[in-house]
């Protein structure tokens, strides 16, 4: 039997499939399409079934698990592809949503943008005031009805909304995270009177305290909804008709993997990077390792995720499109600097980025069309990818459609036609904005890198972390065996998860029972959702945090919480949170003596997914290389003959000095002057940095 994973990305579709017996996994890579992403599914499932010479039928068959990560709700999103969706809210805060609390027009822009705040504007909206509609019923911040609902109106509202052609619709009430009784009353109203149309409500989302944030994660909830809807029905169906008898399970923001039936679909928002930082967790774990800094190069971004004590963190909050949403989601910050990545001059200047070639028209090297020079066609150019041997010989690059990319673009403009001298300015540009977002997720966090190693995967992750990591101030990078398919094997080894959240600000001190009860009552709910997932008792686990602040503060900080509320753990909750607010902020910050105010609760109610058997592989004595080709040497600023190995063939222990490429299918790792690079017992490359002040 077989446990699959698949995870659909900007420019490629990743699978792994993992033999249940002893452990061994196999990769499958095919070109994602975005106007069918179904076809891009089936072309790496069959790339994958291929290598193990079975069909796509035969290895579905044999299909002990499947779990799939998909980008179709941020492309919804970030496309506004979503339904046509109407807002139903509490008569007289229909504005909620357009005010944005102020802060639409700056919400996730950078501090160079925020300083010139009269070329920002609000996003474009979701929802206007057209789609925003009132009903009469309050409740007030203590969960009394203060206003009864009036239903009548309500069922007028949904026959006027389904002649309007609504095909979703958001219910968000005031302090409905206290009391969820009108929220829910109008959902089965609505549901009533248009049974074709997607209803959520916004406590069954998002029940935290913040008005604004609350709405906004209900909109997207059912701006999306429909659409996840139907791509997971229609998947799953496909899947089962071609041989599939296990539920298809989907990766969620949280990390976790939840059934297709049970999943929320604003909940599947960046999974694929969810799931990669799993993998990376696990094989921290694996290799002995507390602390590791996980790096994703993609085709069209670069992402960063601190796992300190082998546990990633949750992200405060969600910006999409400028809406600011109470999501469950790990902590990662991205830029737009991946593979994909366009190179443009801008007044003298070279940038890179956000745009990006995506899979179609691609980089220029692809012969797809693309004609815009890209990261990926500057390391084809210094000689970091070998042409015929992409994606394992079944893509060609086109080196010269590369260097007249770079030379039209770039060279001619800034460098003097010089095109070796402007992709190595392409290369050294990328490297340092990499290099910067990380320094900006620990040291502006309170990490030190020098506590941490770095782990690199994605399409380009190899190619480039020996030299962004080294720019970081990080001595030792981590190149797992599968980096190009890294965020697949993650989703193949998430467990199943569901994140639970209550508000109610409390003051300490408090009776231990009441803080007990909170967590108590989450607890019993996540149990039914795993029950209802076939997790047997003996494979689930809860893990309790909260976010805290001193008083009148406004902003908090989560941490951890004991398994048992009792005086001694309410001790220590005081004195952790004390701590991490040091950490963050500086000795001597925390003011003790304002008193500490508990905010939000959460349990995280986990199916264990058992570990599959770790596949070791035999030693070998050398390294033997596929030969030598010119490569960009940075401390010479010139080609040099740099030997080039076959990653699929180096086995533990083999030792290699750089300067060095080491080829795998769909990418290569370079390592540079003054490096090392090492092969472990699970075939991961260890880099070293034996010379600090070599430049790489």
């Amino acid at each position: 039997m077989y446990s699959i994973a698949i995870d659909i990305g900007g420019t490629f579709t990743d699978v792994i499939v993992i033999r249940d017996s002893d452990g061994r996994i196999t990769a499958g890579k095919a070109l994602t399409t975005p106007d069918d992403l179904q076809k891009g599914v089936f072309d790496g499932i069959e790339n994958a079934g291929s290598d193990l010479g079975l069909s796509v039928k035969e290895l579905l068959t044999k299909c002990s698990r499947l779990v799939h990560a998909t980008t179709q709700s941020s492309n919804a999103v970030l496309g506004f592809s979503g339904a046509k969706t109407a807002v139903v809210t509490t008569s007289g805060f229909a504005n909620t949503l357009t005010i944005m609390r102020a802060t639409g027009r700056v919400a996730g822009l950078s501090v160079f943008e925020r300083h010139h705040y009269r070329m920002t504007q609000k996003p474009q909206l979701i929802a206007d005031e057209r789609d925003i509609f009132e009903v009469n019923e309050r409740i007030d911040a203590y969960g009394n009805v203060v206003v009864s609902l009036q239903e009548d109106q309500v069922q007028e509202l949904g026959l006027q909304l389904a002649t309007k052609g609504y095909e979703a619709v958001a219910v968000a009430f005031l302090f409905s995270h206290k009391n969820s009784k009108h929220e829910d009353r109008v959902a089965e109203i609505l549901t009533k009177v248009m049974p074709t149309a997607f209803i959520t409500t916004s406590n069954s989302v998002a029940p935290e305290i913040g008005e604004y944030e609350r709405s906004a994660t209900a909109l997207f909830n059912a701006y999306v909804g429909p659409v996840i809807q139907s791509y997971l029905r229609r998947l799953e169906d496909s899947l089962k008709q071609a041989g599939l008898t296990q539920p298809l399970l989907v990766v969620q923001s949280n990390g976790g993997v939840n059934t297709a039936a049970q999943t929320i679909p604003i909940f599947t928002i960046e999974s694929g990077p969810a799931a990669g930082v799993v993998g990376a967790a696990v094989i921290t774990q694996s290799l002995g390792k507390k602390n590791v800094i996980a790096t994703d190069v993609g085709g069209t971004t670069f992402k960063v995720a601190v796992i300190e004590g082998g546990r990633w963190r949750h992200a405060r909050e969600t910006i999409l499109n400028q809406y600011q949403l109470r999501l469950p989601m790990v902590d990662i910050a991205s830029i737009g600097a991946g593979g994909g990545s366009i190179a443009w001059v801008d007044g003298g200047r070279l940038r890179i980025g956000p745009q990006s070639a995506s899979s179609r028209p691609g980089p220029a090297c692809y012969g797809l069309g693309g004609e815009q020079p890209t990261v990926t066609d500057a390391d084809l150019v210094l000689g970091y990818y070998n042409p015929e041997r992409f994606l394992g010989g079944r893509m060609k690059l086109h080196v010269n459609l590369a260097h007249e990319a770079i030379k039209k673009h770039v060279a001619d403009p800034l460098f003097g036609g010089d095109v070796l001298a402007a992709a190595a300015g392409i290369r050294r540009v990328v490297d340092s904005q990499m290099a910067d977002l990380i320094r900006k997720c620990t040291l502006e966090r309170g990490y030190d890198v020098r506590e941490f190693s770095l782990m690199a995967y994605g399409g380009a992750g190899p190619a480039h972390a020996a030299a962004y990591g080294h720019e970081a101030g990080m001595d030792e990078v981590i190149i797992p065996y599968f980096a190009t398919v890294h965020s697949a094997y993650g989703a193949a080894l998430s467990d199943m998860r569901f994140s639970l959240r209550h508000s109610d600000p409390i003051v300490l001190p408090v009776k231990p029972e009441k803080i007990e009860a909170i967590y108590s009552k989450m607890e019993h709910d996540g149990a039914q959702l795993l029950r209802n997932a076939d997790i047997p008792k003996n494979l689930q686990k809860f893990e309790r945090w909260v976010d805290a602040r001193f008083r009148r503060q406004v902003h908090h900080v989560r941490i951890p919480v004991s398994s048992l509320i009792n005086a001694k753990a309410m001790d220590q909750l005081s004195e952790e949170f004390a701590n991490e607010y040091e950490r963050l902020y500086g000795k001597g910050t925390a003011l003790k003596d304002a008193g500490i105010e508990l905010v939000n609760y959460g349990v995280d109610a986990i199916g264990i997914t058992p570990a599959p058997l770790e596949h070791v592989w035999a030693a070998e004595q050398t390294a033997r290389h596929l030969k030598e080709r010119m490569t960009w040497c940075p401390k010479v600023m010139a080609m040099v003959s740099t030997p080039v190995f076959d990653g699929t063939a180096l086995e533990m222990d083999t030792m290699i000095e750089g300067p060095a490429v080491i080829e795998h299918p769909g990418t290569s790792i370079v390592i540079h002057t003054g490096q090392t690079a090492q092969i472990n017992a699970q075939r991961h490359t260890i880099i070293r940095q034996t010379r600090r002040g070599e430049k790489a």
